[in-house]
């Protein structure tokens, strides 16, 4: 009986690459921060691919009658779709907002008085995806996973942190029941007979991340989120509506804007749905730029099964020839994700001579 947190033990991250710089006190882009510049952040300026900026992912309404197939054509096309009446009231969706500004906007040393430890995955700090790259992100996040937010926030508000708390606590439930409700559909559109997860397990590795990317002197030299793909079946994204950012990579376009819509959340499918789906939902690949103007705020909750859950690509369908990946346990895909990244699902593909169908 895992928990989450326990898979991330063993790969334990330096303390220099989980506490960020004061962005409050930042000037110019420090040399720490400084990309090269060999990736394109404006896709529309291009005028010879005008058609881009109206290039978007679908939006998808989960009370449409036809949903199964609006979903299935969505994740087999993009793997990253955005829906709408999806339960979560508007009003909550803006308290979240709210208590996350108030968070990040608490003076650095209070923030830093909750900063990541480095053998845990909850708390203040950079991305945990920093330790791959060379240069730091304009980003500045907080994790909540299982018992940890009371404690964090007790920390920067001994006496007022209920608030806080009430409202990531409501979130987290109602991002849990979207969640189920979600994962039903994805296998009721890849024809899998058995629910592979019960709404009523205790167990399932869930975790709720805060993105803050402050507004940038200088957004052309550095990148608020770099490239990658989410480790668990799917997360839902809730992006406040100030500013764009967020960016899926399509084959073809390259990079592609996820422009927010109204109390629209978005959903991206992970690496443990890419392989339950054996490979016919790709494992969406993004990442998110930042501006010169204004903070902008995204909130993700990741959804996947219990540690010890065996993930195994379902192969009873039409032209199947075989698995692509190799069965695992989620924990065993957690720990080869923290050690290789963007080179873990290649290294679970299963070679010719291993597949005998």
């Amino acid at each position: 009986m895992g928990i989450l947190s326990e898979a991330y033990k063993e790969h334990p991250v330096m303390d220099s690459l989980i506490v960020p710089v004061d962005f409050s006190s930042i000037k110019d882009v420090p040399e720490s921060h400084a990309w090269a510049q060999s990736y394109d952040f404006k896709i529309n300026s291009n005028n010879d691919h005008k058609e881009l900026r109206f290039l978007s992912i679908p939006i998808i309404d989960l009370e449409d009658p036809n949903v199964i197939e609006h979903i299935f054509s969505a994740c087999e096309t993009w793997g990253m779709f955005q829906v709408t009446n999806h339960g979560i009231s508007k009003h909550l969706l803006k308290q979240v907002e709210f208590q996350s500004k108030k968070l990040f906007r608490l003076p650095y040393e209070q923030k830093i008085k909750i900063v990541r430890s480095p053998e845990e995955a909850t708390g203040y700090g950079y991305p945990r995806i920093t330790p791959f790259f060379s240069k730091r992100m304009w980003n500045e996040g907080f994790t909540i996973m299982e018992k940890s937010l009371v404690n964090h926030a007790k920390k920067v508000w001994p006496n007022a942190f209920q608030g806080f708390c009430d409202v990531m606590e409501e979130y987290q439930t109602r991002m849990k029941h979207l969640s189920n409700k979600l994962m039903g559909l994805l296998l009721e559109s890849l024809n899998i007979p058995q629910p592979a997860i019960r709404e009523s397990d205790d167990d399932l590795c869930t975790a709720l991340h805060l993105n803050s990317y402050p507004a940038c002197p200088d957004p052309n030299r550095t990148m608020g989120l770099a490239q990658h793909t989410d480790t668990f079946l799917f997360t839902i994204l809730h992006q406040s509506g100030n500013a764009n950012g967020l960016q899926v990579f399509k084959d073809g376009p390259g990079w592609v804007s996820v422009d927010p819509v109204p109390e629209a959340l978005v959903v991206n499918v992970g690496d443990l749905l890419h392989i339950l789906s054996n490979a016919r939902f790709p494992s969406a690949v993004h990442r998110a730029v930042v501006n010169n103007e204004k903070q902008r705020l995204s909130f993700a909750y990741f959804y996947g099964p219990p540690l010890e859950f065996q993930v195994s690509p379902y192969l009873d369908y039409p032209g199947c020839k075989g698995p692509v990946f190799r069965s695992l346990t989620v924990k065993e895909y957690v720990s080869i994700k923290s050690k290789l990244l963007d080179m873990a699902l290649p290294s679970i593909k299963m070679l010719p001579d291993q597949n005998l169908s």
